[in-house]
């Protein structure tokens, strides 16, 4: 497997809604392989290999949670909103502005030797948080509008062994995942056409997905069925959480095709790949909550990598577990029960 290639996706910043830097470098990869990439703009990019009338769609998303610009202070301090993220994890962090031109600041706290004990102990409050770029107020403004998005100042790491961590891992490792079976699938017969697509905007409206599955739809395409490349929380000491290193987990659940699910599990345990379940009663939190209710319902599939630490600066997840569903979902594909489920 071709690692460095995730730890190249990781570098590349992709707030929701700004897709573009991620967006050329998968066009660029998949043209590199001889397919043709479709830009469809906003809703994000799709390509798509084998041949034949039956349809499967391999979804992720490009984007990655991130902050917004709320205000600036009349000192130039910028103040954030930050969705989805632990406040918690900001002090002494650097972060990245994505304003007119490419900013870096901290996010400071004051020394503890200088703190009162009512402020030492007290919890990290959102809206005393913010970052300090070292310009003037005035450049601040000139600079950085609201709204602007802001990233995690941070480069991936290799770990010993096969575990690598830094921002972005979700959904990054979804992509990652997409262009490894992209290669690996070129070529081969396969019981019908897989479409690739690469979303944007997952994180605040599942906006690709919702596009792409009614674009299917609006063709009169007949979808056999979707993957959807996913991240999981990995363990934090939870008795729900996933172990890292044990193989990708399969979603269960009202949401999901269960005979596809069973045809996928059998292949499994043919090839003796180690994976694990991952029951979700209602909202799944992925694009499958989008995708299996598009036309008149798609069989859906939930392929997920755990990830520990997720929405933060050291989200680490293990390669293991993007070797075990990549073997297992190109033996899938090549299945001809998966299709005619």
């Amino acid at each position: 497997m071709n690692h460095r290639l995730l730890l190249e996706l990781v570098t590349i910043p992709s707030p929701s809604g700004c897709e573009e830097e991620i967006k050329g470098f998968i066009l660029n990869h998949i043209r590199s392989l001889g397919i043709e990439v479709t830009d469809h703009g906003l809703p994000g990019l799709s390509w798509e290999i084998g041949e034949g009338s039956r349809l499967a769609i391999f979804t992720t998303n490009m984007d990655q949670t991130s902050f917004i610009v709320e205000r600036i202070d009349d000192e130039g301090y910028v103040y954030l909103a930050m969705p989805g993220i632990d406040p918690r994890l900001l002090p002494s962090q650097e972060i990245t502005v994505w304003g007119k031109r490419k900013l870096e600041g901290v996010v400071g706290m004051i020394p503890p030797h200088y703190a009162s004990a009512e402020d030492f102990n007290a919890p990290v409050p959102r809206k005393k948080l913010f970052i300090d770029l070292g310009l003037s107020p005035e450049d601040v403004k000139e600079l950085v509008p609201v709204g602007a998005s802001c990233t995690w100042c941070t480069e991936p790491t290799e770990l010993l062994g096969t575990r690598v961590t830094g921002p972005g891992l979700d959904n990054r490792i979804g992509v990652f995942l997409a262009l490894l079976l992209t290669k690996e699938l070129s070529g081969k017969t396969l019981p019908g056409r897989i479409r690739f697509t690469a979303t944007a905007q997952k994180q605040p409206s599942m906006l690709g997905a919702g596009f792409f599955s009614r674009d299917a739809y609006n063709r009169g395409e007949s979808v056999s069925f979707a993957v959807i490349a996913d991240t999981t929380s990995g363990p934090i000491k939870r008795e729900y959480e996933y172990p890292l290193g044990k193989g990708p987990l399969l979603g269960v659940g009202p949401v999901f095709s269960r005979p596809h699910l069973a045809v996928i599990r059998e292949i499994a345990s043919r090839s003796s790949l180690p994976h694990a379940l991952a029951p979700r009663i209602r909202s799944t939190g992925t694009e499958a909550d989008v995708i299996s209710l598009s036309g008149e319902g798609v069989p859906s599939i939930l392929v997920s990598i755990p990830v520990r630490y997720m929405n933060s600066p050291v989200e680490l997840a293990d390669l293991t577990d993007v070797d075990v569903a990549l073997e297992l979902l190109a033996a899938a594909f090549e299945e001809e029960d998966l299709w005619s489920c």
